[in-house]
């Protein structure tokens, strides 16, 4: 009996590229990670549970295998993009081949066979293995240029793929590999891992991160993922805290028969800081992410004055809300969260520190916001206790920071303008701060910074003829500046570590940075975007807002009788 797709295919399709990039904030990288507990989270919020005892799994592969498939072969030539800002079609192909690498066990090298893989797809697409040792009609290279069509897409959207191709033989079999971030067989080990040692529900990516490393890994794949810098490190953070949430969801996500049930996840806050309008002094407020994978809804946070609705400020932020207090950053927070089934609290972790870089839309405030680069002026916001062993690192010259700590109350202190200056972390004990060290250890030798500029809107792209100034940070003499739109190269240079370069950033496009000093490259994307597409932002208008003038009321553009 044929089993029909309840969703299409163009469903499955966007659904999949929602999930992948809905959350991900601009300059982040995104894995098209496919599994059957992906198929499953993203069916059950976008169409309940699926038809007649089955599983998302069965509908995706079905309506893949009706719509990619002819007879007995392959059939893809209609997938391919013809408008790069089009979202393209491929993405459901492509995460029928990450779903067929997702469960694959590999050898003792870690390293899955590329005929054992291509049998694994053409059970997933439903066709017999052809003499080739590849799915009949689908001939060797035939998928990449699905993977760059998805490539241009995401750079359209100032993000970037996580998807690269192997060398030699392994070629084609490594784009679909590398979208698997944690592989099954990890999730399992680190589930039970997480149980075995009661790591709670409260605990942010970072701060798991820190403690695995700190208690010992069993395998050789977790310590290289945890071994990782930079962007690549924050994409673990998140997929291991996604491992975390779903241990402790364990309780609600029963199965029915074939069906699964989702359990509720948390959101995460980090902090941002602003400083009183007329005293000067430091105010925290919650800074919370927004989920990747989690469809939006109108959701509302409870304090004990009331709720306050969760507005998203930029790509993978919501607004600044609440206020955090030193006891509370002491303690760690934890408030209900209403309006999805999908989630159930916002927390603010425990920490002993917290690093806070300068927030690039507003001047002189900070906030969480990734890892920092080289050259960036930190706000590190800290326990007392680790105040001897920063002091240490100051000492051995990694890090500087001119004046004396600031005391806030309850034993936390802030460290104002601390600069990163030495590299040579590995020579210097982290001492009772070890993950301290380790978030202050930049993730290279260099960075590439953006400076002023004009976005069309927050967190997005820039206006063409209004876009930024670069800035290359190294902690070497001398760094090169590479800049490409698209496949053409616009400047190439040497440049001067920290000298502002201005970039001919005349043309709308997506522009790639790449900066280079002694071996160790940095790469940031822009996107540049014309003034026809500027949008006015909406703004909700009420009775109680703007200035009464002569019987009417003004409220920025906007004028209205009474």
């Amino acid at each position: 009996m044929t089993y029909r797709s309840m969703a299409g295919y163009y469903e499955w399709n966007t659904a999949l590229i929602e999930h992948v990039t809905h959350g991900a904030p601009v300059g982040s990288t995104v894995y098209l990670e496919v599994s059957d507990e992906t198929l499953n989270r993203v069916g059950i919020q976008r169409w309940g549970s699926p038809p007649d005892n089955r599983t998302w799994r069965e509908d995706f592969l079905a309506t893949v295998q009706d719509n990619c498939t002819s007879g007995e072969r392959v059939a893809t030539d209609w997938l391919l993009s013809s408008t790069p800002q089009a979202p393209p079609l491929g993405v459901a192909f492509l995460g029928a081949m990450v779903l067929a690498a997702s469960n694959m066990a590999t050898d003792a090298q870690g390293q899955l066979h590329e005929r054992n893989y291509f049998r694994r797809l053409s059970d997933v697409l439903g066709v017999p293995l052809g003499s080739q040792g590849r799915p009949p009609g689908l001939p060797t290279g035939a998928e990449e240029p699905l993977w760059r069509d998805w490539l241009v897409y995401l750079r359209s959207r100032g993000l970037d793929s996580t998807a690269k191709g192997g060398e030699g033989p392994r070629r084609f079999i490594a784009y679909p590999i590398s979208q698997t971030l944690i592989p099954e067989g990890e999730r399992r080990r680190l589930r039970r891992l997480i149980s075995e040692r009661g790591y709670p529900a409260g605990w942010d990516g970072e701060t798991l991160a820190s403690r695995l490393r700190a208690d010992g890994l069993p395998s050789t794949k977790l310590r290289e993922l945890l071994s990782r810098t930079g962007a690549a490190a924050e994409d673990v953070q998140m997929s291991l805290l996604d491992v975390l949430q779903g241990v402790h969801a364990a309780g609600e996500e029963q199965e029915e028969g074939h069906r699964l049930t989702l359990g509720a996840r948390q959101l995460v806050a980090g902090l941002y800081r602003e400083e009183h309008w007329r005293t000067g002094e430091a105010e925290y407020r919650l800074f919370p992410r927004q989920p990747r994978g989690i469809r939006l809804a109108e959701m509302a946070v409870h304090f004990s004055w009331g709720p306050e609705a969760l507005k998203l400020e930029r790509p993978g932020f919501y607004q600044p809300l609440g206020e955090v207090t030193p006891a509370e950053l002491k303690a760690g927070m934890r408030y209900e969260v209403t309006g999805s089934p999908f989630i159930d609290a916002l927390v603010l972790p425990a920490r002993d520190y917290w690093v806070l870089r300068q927030d690039p839309e507003a001047q002189g405030l900070y906030a969480s916001l990734g890892t920092p680069g080289v050259g960036e002026h930190l706000l590190l916001l800290l326990r007392d206790n680790l105040l001897a062993d920063l002091q240490r690192f100051q000492e051995a010259e990694l890090v500087y920071w001119p004046g004396r700590p600031e005391p806030l109350g309850d034993g936390w202190l802030e460290i104002r303008e601390l600069m990163v200056i030495g590299n040579h972390w590995d020579e210097v004990p982290a001492g009772a701060a070890r993950a301290l060290h380790e978030a202050l250890r930049p993730p290279g030798g260099v960075s590439v910074h953006l400076e002023g500029g004009v976005r069309a809107e927050r967190g997005g792209a820039y206006l063409a003829g209004a876009a930024p100034a670069v800035r290359v940070m190294s902690f070497a003499l001398d760094a090169h500046l590479r800049i490409c739109r698209g496949d053409q190269e616009i400047f190439a240079a040497s440049v001067p570590p920290g000298d502002v370069v201005r970039v001919p950033f005349d043309e709308p496009g997506t522009y790639d940075l790449v900066a280079e000093s002694r071996g160790v490259q940095a790469l940031r994307t822009v996107r540049v975007v014309g003034w026809e597409e500027l949008r006015a932002a909406s703004i909700e208008l009420n009775g109680a807002g703007g200035t009464e003038v002569n019987g009417r009321r003004i409220w920025g553009a906007h004028v209205w009788e009474q």
